[in-house]
């Protein structure tokens, strides 16, 4: 923003403005946000409502995740009945990048961590984000892009995407799990 290169200009809503729910930072921050006309503090009732949100076109939603399911379920909260994290708005930002024109919903997670995958079988958690919200999953081994996809497409962009010294095996247990329903 001191540079100019972050001005909001190119915005549909709060045109000219940064609008944001908290400022956390040290004192040339809050030097730099006080008083600021630019800068617009809302309650998340305003930053988090998809209806304002969705009102931007081409709005890219970037959320974390400890986790995703073979069919695209997305936990941010717990795993193994530990709580890592919190709700947040990444379901609040995924519906309005789906709904946004030109926008989708993007989650960025690691391939594993320690050893251990995050693309797995089943979730371990909360569905934070339902997989019928969904749309791009993406790891440092690429990206799966769900839109639209059958459960059995999920699984085959998922594996491409989950860390290559597991792949095998979370294949080999979907693949089980599949035979044990039928």
């Amino acid at each position: 923003m001191e540079s100019g290169v972050i001005d909001g200009s190119r915005k549909t809503i709060d045109v000219g403005l940064t609008v944001t729910g908290a400022v956390i930072g040290g004192p040339r921050l809050m030097t730099f946000v006080h008083r600021n006309s630019a800068v617009r503090l809302r309650s998340t009732v305003y930053t988090h409502d998809p209806a304002v949100l969705a009102r931007q076109p081409k709005l890219i939603s970037i959320n974390s995740a400890l986790e995703v399911d073979l069919s695209g379920q997305v936990n941010s909260e717990s795993v193994g009945g530990r709580y890592l994290g919190a709700v947040g708005g990444s379901l609040d930002f995924t519906l309005a990048a789906n709904r946004s024109p030109g926008g989708f919903p993007v989650v960025a997670l690691p391939s594993s961590i320690r050893g251990v995958s995050t693309i797995v079988e089943r979730l371990h958690g909360p569905a934070t984000i339902p997989r019928s919200e969904v749309g791009i999953i993406v790891t440092e081994h690429g990206h799966a892009d769900l839109r639209g996809l059958t459960l059995d497409q999920r699984r085959e962009r998922l594996l491409a995407i989950c860390d290559p010294a597991l792949r095998e095996g979370l294949a080999r247990g979907a693949a089980s799990t599949d035979r044990g329903q039928s």
